[in-house]
């Protein structure tokens, strides 16, 4: 019977530990955390890594509805768009990276009124 209880947890660590980057990520424990060694490690390694589930930090978010429908269709329309010139455009390894420096780009550029607007704009929409 122990048998069958290590092949399933073996099974089911297989699954999580795949770079599949599946939109359900796991919370990091304390043990995750990085340190400055591994931090330091991680953006030598950080495009090259075969799972980037382990290889980077992890962050969790909370969209309101709105935001997060645009975010699905954008990753829909994206993945279409760049068909031809890539496999496959994973949402963990490409995407959420592309999307957050794309918005810490314009962040940068956007005056504090364009900021206060913005914010508005997003609760409004709650």
């Amino acid at each position: 019977m122990s048998d069958g209880r290590d092949e399933v947890t073996d099974r089911v660590a297989s699954r999580f530990d795949s770079d599949d980057d599946g939109e359900e990520d796991r919370q990091p424990s304390e043990a995750d955390q990085p340190t400055e060694k591994t931090t330091d490690k991680n953006a030598m390694n950080s495009q090259r890594a075969k799972n980037v589930k382990k290889a980077w930090n992890a962050k969790s978010i909370y969209l309101p509805d709105d935001l997060d429908s645009q975010l699905s269709k954008a990753y829909k329309r994206l993945d279409l768009e760049l068909d031809d010139e890539i496999d496959q455009l994973k949402k963990t390894r490409h995407f959420y990276p592309l999307v957050i420096n794309a918005g810490l780009e314009r962040l940068e550029e956007m005056e504090r009124n364009e900021v206060l607007e913005s914010m508005e704009r997003i609760e409004s929409n709650e």
